[in-house]
């Protein structure tokens, strides 16, 4: 019962800090001047709250692809917490399918570094 009020309670609040205040700057791009495989999500999410889906595969491109698959996994875990029991097939991530995640992000990362096209439209400040 917890559960079942404090997940949606602080999902709510989560967002509405985030829409007030906004996202934080990220620091390894402060520090290094490089882009992180985060930089653009606050902005890709502000952007999917306001339904601005473009502009958030625009700001980065692997979270928003990513957000789906996330809310499956949330939304799964969720149900299962508040009825005791698996309520939908269990989906496992096994070290292969993490292994060959962690490879897509890490060629993410190197990719929107690059600045030539195609490659630097993956920088997230090329549309602002």
């Amino acid at each position: 019962m917890i559960i079942g009020i404090s997940v949606p309670a602080a999902l709510f609040l989560f967002i509405f800090i985030f829409l007030k205040f906004g996202s934080p700057p990220c620091l390894f791009h402060s520090a290094t001047g490089l882009y992180c495989p985060g930089c653009g999500a606050g902005r890709a999410l502000d952007a999917l709250f306001h339904l601005r889906i473009t502009d958030a595969l625009q700001y980065n491109l692997l979270f928003t692809l990513s957000l789906p698959l996330a809310a499956l996994f949330l939304f799964k875990w969720y149900i299962s917490v508040l009825s005791g029991r698996e309520v939908m097939k269990r989906v496992t991530v096994t070290g292969k399918g993490a292994v060959i995640y962690a490879v897509i992000i890490g060629v993410f990362t190197v990719a929107r570094n690059l600045p030539f096209p195609p490659f630097n439209y993956l920088c997230p400040d090329i549309f602002l």
